[in-house]
């Protein structure tokens, strides 16, 4: 099969001189008539393809312009373009007159194929020109290429005894960019087999410009002589962007996972990123960290780090606890280190462990401290605190003392002296003889009778409370035996105050 030629027929230019004389619409219709010139001398049917104005413009690489070539140079732009001949017309200015000089180049051979001058006093002088010159000058370069001339009457003959293989040969070129999966394109045209490197391409022997693109990447490329199998086409390919590793740490307390990043208002995650050359705004949060807002410049084939740590967020803290709706006077621990007592006001760090408690027993605080907010919080304790225990103790020693007393005196006993650094009471008065001891050893009993049962029915309610039940009906079983030995614990509370009181009547009387 024969490959096509492809022609192509570049704007019109026109020197300084006559640039006043000729307009911009001028010069695009002496193109496009010259166009249309080749395309009736030069059909595709005979294996050629004049190229559009489209295809050139797409097909230029970036950055080149075909206003800055004449000449020799007209072979480099149509090399860029993937064009088998270029053609352009030029405008000058000679002797008041307008002049017009046309030429077409075989961009493989570097070599002038035709061209044609003339001159008018205006454009539509230079039109019938190019209307006049251009089909002979299309006509050579159907010549140069081998292909019929168009001319009528007979050829030499020829015998045939002679024999050649025509075309070019093939041969298959390994292309491997750096970095992988760029997609390829050759002497303008894309390869739809290779839109990801490294790949295998099929490419005729002689010159062609290989290009490779990869997004975020300026295209690389590189002129090839292809002459023997075997090839290999290496292109590196420079980033246009710089590298931003975002890394902030944590000062041990919190998770990494619950860390928030935003780059230019959008989430990233923590570590590595490509951006684009310039400012970048970074925003960076933690729940247990005072935020961070801050612009990192990012330079192309540049790396900027960030590995700062972050600072904790304080709040505020109203702490109270109670038990059994009491206030109580208890430690206060931040991080297990002792910053106060219940009712406490203060300053805590984000994200600490608080508790409370006395005696080496503590109680966890879950209250959700706020970032540069004052939180109140009332903890209710599950344990009853060891000052309760006690002063409950307490009384309870001196219900029993009063009542041993009291028993003792009934039975005509000697008080028990003081020991040694035993303190003695002065407020005692002096005891009385008489029948009052009666009343007083009846009261006592009294007295003596409700404490124990206040004791009994308190400890069978706590002991039956820190039970832990095996299903609803225990629990609902153990629901009604608190309640009973409750009741329990007031009946004997009443029947102590009830004694203590005839004990007290007894002696005033």
């Amino acid at each position: 099969m024969v490959m096509a030629k492809h022609v192509a027929v570049l704007e019109t230019l026109a020197d300084p001189a006559a640039a006043e004389k000729v307009s911009t619409s001028d010069k695009n219709y002496l193109t496009d008539v010259l166009r249309s010139e080749a395309v009736k001398v030069l059909p595709a049917e005979q294996n050629f393809t004049i190229m559009t104005r489209e295809n050139i413009n797409a097909m230029l690489p970036p950055g080149k312009s075909i206003e800055e070539c004449e000449g020799s140079c007209l072979v480099e732009t149509g090399r860029n373009i993937a064009a088998d001949y270029v053609a352009q017309a030029r405008v000058g200015l000679f002797g008041g007159s307008l002049t017009l000089s046309v030429e077409i180049y075989e961009t493989a051979g570097k070599k002038l194929v035709a061209s044609f001058n003339g001159d008018g006093e205006n454009v539509k002088d230079l039109l019938a020109v190019v209307k006049q010159q251009a089909p002979d000058f299309f006509r050579k370069v159907k010549g140069s290429s081998g292909g019929w001339g168009g001319a009528t009457g007979f050829s030499d003959i020829n015998s045939g005894v002679g024999f050649s293989v025509n075309g070019k040969k093939s041969f298959i070129v390994d292309v491997v960019t750096t970095p992988e999966g760029a997609a390829l394109s050759i002497d303008g045209r894309p390869v739809p087999k290779c839109v990801s490197t490294p790949c295998k391409v099929q490419v005729e022997e002689g010159e062609h410009r290989f290009v490779a693109v990869k997004d975020r990447y300026d295209d690389g490329e590189v002129l090839v002589d292809v002459f023997s199998k075997n090839m290999r086409v290496d292109l590196n390919l420079t980033p246009n962007f710089g590298i931003l590793v975002l890394k902030p740490k944590l000062a041990g307390v919190g998770s990494l996972g619950d860390m928030t990043l935003m780059v230019d208002d959008q989430y990233v995650e923590r570590g590595t990123m490509e951006l684009n050359p310039g400012i970048h705004k970074v925003w960076i949060n933690h729940p247990c960290y005072d935020y961070m807002v801050f612009e990192v410049g990012v330079v192309k084939m540049s790396e900027q780090r960030f590995e700062q740590p972050m600072t904790r967020g304080i709040g505020g803290l109203k702490l109270d606890a109670e038990w059994n709706g009491e206030p109580q006077a208890l430690s206060v621990f931040v991080d297990g280190e002792e910053v106060g007592s219940t009712p406490f006001l203060g300053e805590v760090p984000l994200c600490s462990r608080v508790t409370v408690g006395e005696d080496g027993k503590y109680e966890d605080v879950h209250v959700n401290l706020k970032w540069h907010e004052t939180v109140e919080y009332t903890h209710k304790l599950k344990r009853k605190p060891a000052s309760v225990i006690a002063a409950e103790e307490s009384s309870l020693e001196r219900n029993r003392q009063r009542a041993s007393a009291a028993y003792d005196e009934l039975d005509g006993k000697e008080p028990a002296k003081p020991q040694v650094g035993e303190s003695v009471p002065t407020n005692i008065e002096p005891e009385s003889t008489g029948i009052k001891w009666v009343p007083v050893g009846i009261s006592a009993a009294v007295a003596v009778t409700g404490t124990i049962l206040a004791v009994v029915g308190n400890s069978k309610a706590k002991s039956i409370h820190d039970k832990e039940p095996a299903d609803a009906n225990e629990y609902k079983k153990n629901k009604d035996d608190i309640h009973g030995a409750q009741t329990l614990r007031t009946v004997g509370i009443v029947t102590a105050v009830v004694g203590a009181i005839g004990v007290g009547v007894s002696f005033a009387f």
